[in-house]
């Protein structure tokens, strides 16, 4: 499997908007219901949902799961970062979408005082950032994130978690600290870092149908080996040949003192 940058991978959501074609709403949709459907078949049903929301296309990620929880009458509070200025338009639609089931409410965050207390019976959903992030967070969201993470909740993030970047390290930054955290279509750099393993949680990568064509004309810089790799260059061997038919290996490795490795 291709691991991707950032750019990447904006790269190959707008191809597959030119070249489905599909609208970025669309996609957007497409991504949402997988995430429901993942809350559903991993058990969090019975549980309630609040949902944090950036004004960005991660907060219209976060929007749309809300209203399709809401549609099947889980309870859903959305709490919506608000600093005077509209989001995305995918997400002012998905907002507007949202408000058509009165039983999904809606809170906005403006400073500190906007925190509300969160019960462990909670699902957190982290909607707030997502790969485009490119500056740590400060002042009263990197506050809401703490006050997310000491709320004794099981958090899932949708893409990344909030404050992590993809492709660089984010050491001493304010990050959500997921469970789980449910992203798209290929593994990122952050999440094969151990440095990230306390916020990312366990990883489930969602296929949403990005453009075959666009992932196998790119050349990236990584791969995770998997198992589609080694069944291409997996070849049976008879359990009585010779380990001299299958050619030799050539080992220059090592220094005098630090020849434990190389042994």
């Amino acid at each position: 499997m291709k691991i991707l940058s950032a750019e990447e991978i904006r790269q190959w959501d707008q191809y597959t908007i030119e070249h489905e074609p599909i609208a970025s709403i669309d996609l957007m949709e497409r991504a949402a219901v997988k995430c429901a459907d993942w809350l559903e078949q991993s058990g969090y049903v019975e549980n309630r949902f609040s949902i944090f929301c950036g004004k960005g296309n991660n907060g219209g990620d976060g929007l749309a799961i809300a209203r399709l929880l809401a549609q099947k009458k889980h309870p859903v509070i959305v709490h919506i970062l608000e600093f005077g200025h509209k989001g995305t338009e995918d997400f002012q639609i998905n907002l507007a979408r949202l408000h058509q089931f009165p039983d999904a409410e809606i809170r906005f965050i403006q400073s500190e005082e906007n925190f509300h207390a969160l019960k462990k019976d909670e699902v957190i959903i982290d909607a707030l950032f997502g790969s485009g992030l490119n500056r740590g967070i400060e002042g009263v969201t990197a506050n809401l994130i703490e006050h997310i993470n000491n709320s004794g909740c099981e958090i899932v993030s949708i893409d990344i978690p909030s404050g992590l970047f993809v492709d660089r390290s984010s050491k001493g930054k304010a990050i959500i600290k997921a469970n789980h955290t449910l992203s798209f279509q290929c593994y990122k750099p952050a999440f094969l870092v151990a440095e990230n393993a306390a916020y990312t949680g366990e990883v489930h990568i969602l296929d949403i149908g990005l453009h075959t064509d666009f992932y196998d004309a790119i050349h990236n810089h990584f791969e995770l080996t998997d198992d589609n790799i080694i069944r291409s260059i997996y070849k049976p061997r008879n359990p009585f040949a010779h380990k001299g038919n299958f050619g030799h290996a050539l080992l220059i490795a090592g220094s005098y003192g630090k020849i434990g490795a190389a042994v």
